[in-house]
């Protein structure tokens, strides 16, 4: 099939920065401009986001998880879309 369609050059894992919280922008290693909210899509776990837990055994609560997301945080992205839209999938580390 690969033969057939050929392959796709837009869609592939590439590195990036966050440059600003709010707005939100990252800037995409190799690519002159930033991109803003509305070029890109979170991974749930890099948002604030609510939780239902369970504590001790019998009690439930609901927590809100802050973003981890810093200024600076290199971050992993795949671009999707045609190259128009990216998706952050979690923070890149070093070990």
């Amino acid at each position: 099939m690969i033969r057939e369609l050929g392959r796709n050059d837009f869609d592939r894992f590439e590195l990036a920065t966050i440059t600003s919280i709010t707005p939100t922008r990252v800037k995409v290693d190799n690519m002159k401009i930033e991109l803003d909210a509305f070029d890109l899509i979170f991974a749930e776990q890099l948002t604030t986001h609510k939780r239902k837990v369970t504590l001790g055994g019998d009690t439930k609560t609901e927590m809100t998880i802050d973003s981890p997301l810093e200024v600076g945080d290199r971050v992993i992205v795949v671009s999707t879309n045609g190259g128009q839209t990216y998706v952050v999938l979690d923070r890149a580390v070093t070990l």
